[in-house]
C-alpha cells in the first residue's frame, strides 16, 4: 500500500478548486451574443431613426412596419443591394441574421 504524502494532498487541493472552476465553464458555455432588442436597436439605430423608429426628418420612420419587411431592407442593405446607400451597408455589415431578426421586430412592435 503507497502512503500520499503530505506535499501531493496539498497540490490535490490546490487543483481542485481550479477543476471545479473549468467544470462549470465548460458546463455553461458562452453563447454568441445574445441579442437584446432595446440596447442594440438603441446602439443601431436610434441616431438616424430615434428610439421609438419614428425621425421627422427625411430619415424614414420605421415603426409599426411589418418586420419581414424590415429585415428584407436591412438584409439588402448588408448585401450592397440598394443604389445610392451611404450610411445603412456599412451599419448592418456588422449585424448578425439573428440580430437583423431582432431590431426587425423590435421596430415593428412599435406602433
Amino acid at each position: 500500500m503507497r502512503r500520499i504524502s503530505l506535499t501531493e494532498v496539498e497540490v490535490a487541493m490546490r487543483i481542485l478548486p481550479i477543476l471545479v472552476i473549468l467544470g462549470v465553464v465548460v458546463a455553461h458555455p458562452v453563447t454568441a451574443r445574445a441579442a437584446e432588442p432595446a440596447p442594440l436597436a438603441a446602439a443601431v439605430c436610434a441616431n438616424c431613426h430615434g428610439t421609438e423608429g419614428r425621425n421627422e426628418g427625411a430619415i424614414p420612420a420605421i415603426a409599426g412596419k411589418p418586420a419581414f419587411l424590415i429585415a428584407g431592407k436591412l438584409r439588402d442593405f448588408k448585401a450592397d443591394k440598394v443604389a445610392n446607400a451611404t450610411v445603412m451597408p456599412r451599419l448592418t455589415k456588422g449585424l448578425t441574421e439573428a440580430e437583423i431578426d431582432t431590431v426587425a421586430q423590435y421596430f415593428a412592435n412599435l406602433r
